[in-house]
This record gives structure tokens, sequence and C-alpha cells, in this order.
């Protein structure tokens, strides 16, 4: 399996406040695969594509293959072995190895975490087309989201009525989108909780999305990468579980 390279950011200016609305945040030209530490929280990247065939063996544990034994397309395979990748390294970052470590799934929110939580970490996996990304934590709650920049979406509609403003371009508009999904995932939740399969908002999901699902007392911070991808995550609060 091969190492990633590490790219170390001291201090980084990641933190801004969810509220203001021309965004100016870290552009990052890197090569992926990499891997960013970030004071207590550590993200891992990589690359994928449905053409291209991945070797697993090095980190899936008999769980994952089997979970990827049941993935029939290219693009869902890809992009699975991709996350678990990336979950990967940022577990070795932290000094884990998360090949013998069973991963299940909530009932509901289909988060994956760690069958035990004895002796492991707190982490949270994005995909979008062509990038994976980890973020984990040894004791913090965190979640993350990634959107491509070219994604073709009309913010206008959702802008609104689920942020309670309008955004000056897609760009910042697709920030506000990661961080609320980077959000809920640290909760244990899902965008379905806030909006339908046909992107309306579910009633009341306006007061839950800046009331509840949003924790103000995170840290949200977003970072384009190449100029191709918005990547934000939140880091919550301690989880007195484990330590190393």
């Amino acid at each position: 399996m091969r190492e990633l390279p590490t790219l170390v950011v001291v201090n980084p200016p990641f933190r801004f406040l969810a509220s203001v609305m021309n965004y100016s945040f870290p552009s990052l030209d890197i090569p992926v695969p990499a891997l960013l530490r970030l004071g207590t929280v550590v993200i891992a990247l990589e690359r994928w594509d449905a053409i291209v065939d991945c070797p697993y063996d090095d980190f899936l544990g008999a769980a994952d293959k089997s979970r990827l034994a049941g993935l029939h397309s290219s693009q869902a395979r890809a992009e699975f072995i991709a996350g678990r990748a990336a979950l990967h390294h940022a577990g070795r970052a932290l000094s884990y190895d998360v090949t013998g470590m069973h991963i299940v799934y909530e009932p509901g929110s289909g988060k994956p975490q760690f069958a035990s939580s004895e002796d492991s970490f707190q982490f949270s996996i994005t995909h979008t087309r062509g990038l994976a990304g980890c973020i984990a934590s040894r004791n913090s709650l965190v979640g993350c989201d990634c959107e491509r920049l070219d994604r073709v979406i009309e913010p206008q509609e959702l802008s609104i009525d689920l942020f309670g403003r309008a955004f000056t371009s897609k760009r910042d508009f697709l920030v506000e989108w990661t961080r609320l999904e980077a959000s809920l995932k640290l909760h244990g939740h899902k965008l379905s909780d806030v909006i339908d399969r046909r992107a309306q908002l579910l009633p009341g999901a306006r007061i839950k999305a800046s009331e509840n699902y949003i924790d103000v007392g995170a840290i949200k911070s977003s970072f384009d990468i190449n100029g191709e991808f918005v990547f934000s995550y939140c880091v919550g609060k301690n989880c007195e579980k484990h330590s190393r």
C-alpha cells in the first residue's frame, strides 16, 4: 500500500463564520492523494475513477470486502474503495490500523462507525465524482462533505428556503451546502432529514438546520482543492471515550 504525501498545515486560516456572505476561503494547490494535519484532526484525500481498478487487499477487512462484493456498478465500487483508502490513511496518521476494525452502519442515517468504541477513533467519509475524503480525530466528533465546483446546480430556490438568504455565486452556495452536510454527518443525520428527493425543503427543516443540526459551538471550515472541489468539515465537542 503506497504512502500518502503529507501536507503539514500550520495554523491554517480555516475558521470563517458561516454567516459571512462573501467567502474568502483557502485554495490549496496540492497533489492528491494527500494528507492534511489540521490541529487535532487529520484529513485524507483520494482521487478515484470508475474506469480505473484500484488494489484494495491491503486495507479492506473481511466485512468491507463483503460489502464491496454487493456493489455492482464500477462507480459505486471505485467510490467505496477510495473512501476506505482515505479512512485507512487517516487512521494510520492517528496510529491505528483500520484493516482489522469492524465497521457498522447506523440504522436510518447509514453513518459508518466502528463496531466497538474502545480503542478506536471518530471519522467521517465523503465522496463526490473524482474525490473521496475522510476526516478523523481521536477525541472529537467530526463530519465532512465535498462537492465539485463544476456541479450543475441552481441554488436560488434552495438558498432562501434552506439558509434564509440568497447567494451571489454557486461557489458560495456550495460552501454553505457542504458545511450543512458536514454538520449533519457530525450529528449522525443525513441530508434527507432536511430536503426530499425532489430537493424540496421538508416542513420545519429551516428551523432544524439553523438550530438543531448546525452546532454553533462546532468549528466549521472550508477550503478549495485545486480549483476543482470544495471541501468542508466540522469539528464538534470532545468525546471522552478513547485515549492513546
